[in-house]
Order: C-alpha cells, then structure tokens, then sequence
C-alpha cells in the first residue's frame, strides 16, 4: 500500500516538465504572463492562433522570443535571431547555439544543399549559407517534443530559428500543409 501511495504522489511530480523558458505543452497564454510578470509581450491573433512574443538577449544574440498557442493551449515556442548579414558571422552564429543544444539534446543535422559547389569545402559554408546553396537544419525528437534549429537564406536576408513544438501539433501542420496541394 506504501509503494501504491509513493507512486501515485510521485505520477504528477514526473509529468511536471518544462518544454519552453518556464512553459509546458498545453498551458494558456495567461500561465505565460503570470510565469513572466515582467515581460510585457506583444500579442498577435490570427485564424485561431495567438503568438505572444517580447525580444530577448539569448547567448548574446539579440532574439525575438515566440510563445505560439494553438486552441488557447501552447503548442511552440521559438527563437527568432537577429541574423548577421555576412554568412560566415551568421554560421559561427548558428554554430554557437548548435553547441548549446548539443550540449543538452542529441541533435541530428538534416542540411539541405540546394548546389553542391563548396559542399566538400568547409571553410567556404558561409559563403554557401549566403548564397543560398544550403540550409543548415539540425533535429531533435524527444521527451515529448520536436526541437528544429536551422539557418537558410530567404527573400529578407539570412533567417537563423530555433523551434520547440508539440509533436501533435507538428503532425496537425505536417497533414495541412499535405492538404495543400
């Protein structure tokens, strides 16, 4: 009986985890701002989806921070950095945090090269980052979440993001985007 009594104590202390800065898969944007009283967050509502965000110094990046809640429940969060224009800066960048998340998850890299001119050359990465010939992806899935970190080249410069998701609500987004076409 002791045993039975230890464990069902011991169930709701095991499934208390935190997914994101202080936040949990599934609680409401009000459990955000009373866990960050001091933050004032800007807030954004589109088709069902609220995005509460504030900028941030993360590893010394400056870092738009992203709360993303789906159904009135957190779903993703993010880490927008404020990308360097000069690859090479932009990828020591992205090798930093790399480190970072390494250090704590086992990554795995799932780079896109969309040209393969300086694949085998290592020293010219960056270049190949601001060219546009590759993307720089790294995954993550695990203890009930999905962490993607990547750095690619988009129409606004270079974009460097990391994202920790609800793996539901990956799949849910994975299935409407198939919907697309």
């Amino acid at each position: 009986m002791k045993k039975l009594l230890l464990l069902l104590l011991f169930i709701p202390l095991a499934s208390i985890g935190q997914d994101f800065r202080k936040m949990s898969f599934g609680e409401s944007i009000e459990n955000l701002k009373e866990k960050n009283p001091d933050i004032k967050f800007e807030i954004e509502e589109a088709d069902g989806v609220e995005i509460a965000a504030h900028e941030d110094i993360v590893l010394g990046l400056t870092t738009a921070v992203g709360y993303v809640f789906q159904d009135k429940k957190f779903v993703t969060g993010m880490y927008n950095f404020e990308s360097e224009w000069d690859g090479d800066e932009a990828l020591k960048n992205y090798k930093s945090v790399s480190e970072q998340l390494n250090a704590k998850y086992k990554m795995q890299e799932d780079n896109k090269w969309h040209k393969s001119t300086w694949k085998d050359v290592s020293d010219r990465y960056g270049h190949a980052l601001y060219m546009g010939d590759v993307d720089f992806v790294e995954r993550y899935e695990g203890e009930g979440k999905t962490i993607v970190h990547s750095i690619s080249k988009d129409n606004d410069g270079l974009f460097h993001i990391v994202m920790y998701m609800n793996p539901e609500f990956e799949t849910k987004m994975r299935e409407a985007n198939a919907d697309d076409f």
